[in-house]
């Protein structure tokens, strides 16, 4: 029986040494590969050769750089072209910090005593905020001349150069219209 006894463990850690091929696996999916019909590769396109061209603009500015402003000779004294101008003694109001663009009309008010009409602005900061004709909107001085039930119109002052100011038109249409 001592025989036996030590037998037994001694043919479990031989079969436990034999393993199996662990590439067997991969072996078997390379005779595949190697057994699928084999193809020609097509041959590259080819490209149109380009003509090159001489840069013939090499003592003109870079268009890299920033332009110089152009230096216009004026008269001495002479008058604006316009009188328009925005005040600069003017408290600015506080949606004239946004730009219009991120400024949208989003509905309308109505006081129960008067005939005015609100316009309700919401800003960049998705505050809600009324406003009514007089009232300024954007960077460019934009005064609200009216109000309707669709959209704001406004007129801004820009500059147009040289210390000219011009009015432009400009209007925020209520939200969900315009798109």
């Amino acid at each position: 029986m001592k025989q036996v006894s030590w037998i037994v463990p001694v043919v479990v850690l031989l079969t436990a040494c034999v393993q199996e091929d662990p590439l067997a696996d991969l072996r078997d999916y390379v005779e595949e590969v190697n057994a699928r019909p084999s193809g020609s590769i097509p041959p590259p396109p080819e490209y149109k050769s380009f003509e090159l061209v001489s840069y013939t603009a090499s003592g003109e500015r870079s268009p890299f750089e920033v332009p110089r402003p152009v230096e216009v000779e004026s008269e001495e004294g002479e008058e604006p072209k316009s009188n328009v101008r925005p005040d600069p003694n003017r408290v600015p109001e506080y949606l004239e910090s946004f730009r219009i663009e991120n400024l949208a009309m989003v509905g309308t008010l109505t006081g129960l005593d008067s005939e005015a009409l609100w316009a309700l602005i919401r800003d960049g900061n998705g505050e809600i905020h009324r406003v009514q004709v007089g009232n300024f909107l954007g960077r460019n001085h934009g005064q609200i001349i009216n109000i309707s039930e669709t959209q704001i119109d406004l007129i801004e002052i820009v500059p147009s150069g040289q210390d000219n100011w011009v009015e432009r038109p400009r209007a925020i249409v209520l939200s969900g219209l315009d798109e």
